[in-house]
């Protein structure tokens, strides 16, 4: 169980990090600093795991997301294939071959400055599947700061 713990932690929030601040640039995500709130659940552990992280969205990030989640997929551990778009929404599939994780996420813009998202994911370890389900939640606070 603390492979799980590890994964969720270092790989759940590490793909929200760039799967939040890159594909809703584009349908109005305002360039700034941002605070994402991710609460992860399992139905296999008791409880929640809370992650709060920031992140200055760049113009340039917000010009071209699907060079941007590119960049991501190669430098990063996990692969992101966007999806569907709307205007004020994204789906998207990500793979993580390290941690033998998968799954699916869909983001929204519920207002200014405001985004939603749940990213669902799977992983294997040891033969048993663990599923979490992430629901992230994320403001803008103002300019960068660097």
């Amino acid at each position: 169980m603390a492979k799980y713990y590890t994964m969720t932690k270092c790989g759940i929030t590490g793909v929200l990090f760039f799967v939040l601040s890159g594909p809703l640039l584009a349908q109005g995500l305002e360039p700034g600093e941002w605070e994402f709130n991710a609460v992860t659940t399992s139905p296999l552990v008791t409880g929640t795991q809370s992650n709060v992280f920031k992140r200055c969205i760049r113009k340039e990030d917000a010009d071209n997301p699907e060079r941007w989640m590119a960049r991501q997929s190669e430098a990063g551990p996990c692969q992101l294939k966007p999806l569907e778009r709307t205007a004020d929404s994204m789906k998207w599939e990500v793979s993580c071959p390290k941690t033998n994780s998968r799954g699916s996420g869909f983001a929204r813009l519920t207002g200014p400055g405001v985004v939603e998202s749940d990213l669902q994911m799977t992983t294997e370890i040891q033969g048993y599947r663990i599923q979490t389900n992430t629901r992230t939640t994320g403001k803008r606070l103002g300019p960068c700061k660097s």
